[in-house]
């Protein structure tokens, strides 16, 4: 597959600093290239979008194709679907609630929305469904609930099956009830909210949740596992959950913020650092606001653990942080997410204010993902694989 990197820029942040950024990024190339074009061919990816954000810029490499049958060149303008990835900005928007008053996240959700009163919802916490500490709420709507009433009717009746704050169940559920219990504290509705409380203050000028008609011929085409053409379709808490569609570089842009390296107002830099506390431990992994974090040095066995289908479809043992550990900076931290045609993943190393977004038009498996990223986070010297070694 040689030959398929299509594009490279570099988006300069400003600073004296960044200039420098243009003499090594044949560096970056050196050291990302290969890795990419050898995880696309074993992985039968179309195209792919890295983000590779330093304090000296974010350099953004294309790969591939937008679209297998059109054999459009992914560019800065293509749009991936997130999946899961979105959670992390509902989690911002949660956080930037609390920030100014408006949402306490230790109180009963039931709170925020009274159709919920009377129900397990007045022992579960807005971090609770933050950090997945729910009491195992599946991990996807049922397949009867299609509106807000048969969604409030649903969480009404059901009952919790691990005890709260105790095990960690991963759920679109959970962080879904968390946007709306954001939006109802903001008294809108969650995209205007996360639209004027985050999307346009980080300024992401090509996010959307609805990619509009002028944007359609920048929206990649998704493959599933099978190799079909597919988008994701609409459905209930999709917006909350998994429903962001964006480019590398906007998403690199709530990279930067997590790493200090944009300029944003004190409340919005507030609720971004919030994310990143540590509020429970589950095994190896201490699970923040929606991000996950390991102390570094980290073994790749532990992230591919971390990030495997045990901890995704299965409870785990949770024991809380008493009190919350402050935002680390000797951390990896990360976060994957899919749809059925789209694959993404990004890292964040706060102590070298280094971060990386990978984002593809193919959902492939996440342990893939982890291993191309250490690999090309070791070859940037970001991190020291010989030291993590088990």
């Amino acid at each position: 597959m040689k030959g398929i990197v299509l594009g490279v820029s570099l988006l300069l942040l400003g600073s004296p600093a960044a200039v420098s950024a243009q003499s090594d990024g044949a560096d970056i190339g050196e050291a990302v290239d290969p890795v990419i074009e050898s995880l696309m061919r074993q992985q039968s990816i179309p195209g792919m979008a890295v983000a590779v954000i330093r304090p000296q810029g974010t350099q953004i490499l294309n790969y591939g194709v937008a679209d297998r049958d059109g054999s459009t060149p992914v560019d800065d303008d293509t749009l991936f679907e997130l999946g899961s990835i979105s959670k992390t900005f509902t989690a911002t928007l949660a956080s930037l609630a609390a920030v100014q008053g408006k949402l306490d996240l230790d109180a009963p959700v039931s709170r925020y929305l009274p159709e919920l009163e009377g129900s397990a919802f007045d022992e579960i916490s807005g971090r609770n469904l933050g950090t997945h500490t729910t009491g195992g709420l599946p991990l996807f709507v049922p397949d009867e609930v299609t509106d807000r009433d048969s969604l409030m009717a649903w969480y009404r009746q059901w009952q919790p099956t691990e005890p709260i704050g105790k095990s960690r169940t991963y759920s679109n559920l959970g962080i879904g009830l968390l946007g709306l219990e954001a939006a109802a504290s903001l008294d809108q509705a969650f995209v205007p909210a996360m639209q004027s409380r985050v999307l346009e203050p980080l300024g992401l000028a090509h996010t959307f949740y609805d990619v509009p008609e002028a944007q359609m011929a920048h929206y990649a085409m998704g493959e599933d596992k099978q190799g079909e053409p597919i988008r994701v379709a609409p459905g209930m808490l999709d917006d909350e959950a998994y429903g962001i569609k964006t480019t590398a570089g906007d998403l690199a842009r709530l990279v930067q913020a997590n790493l200090g390296l944009l300029e944003i107002d004190d409340d919005l830099q507030q609720a971004v650092d919030i994310t990143r506390q540590g509020y429970y431990q589950v095994g190896d992994m201490t699970q923040d606001l929606i991000w996950e974090q390991y102390p570094l040095p980290v073994p790749l066995d532990t992230l591919l653990a971390g990030n495997g289908y045990d901890m995704i479809l299965k409870p785990n043992a949770a024991e809380a942080i008493q009190p919350p550990q402050a935002p680390r900076s000797d951390v990896w931290i990360n976060k994957t997410g899919s749809t059925n045609g789209f694959g993404g993943y990004v890292v964040l190393v706060p102590g070298k204010q280094v971060g990386l977004v990978m984002l593809a038009n193919h959902n492939y498996p996440n342990d893939a993902r982890v291993k191309a990223a250490y690999e090309m986070l070791s070859k940037l010297n970001v991190i020291d694989a010989s030291s993590a070694m088990e």
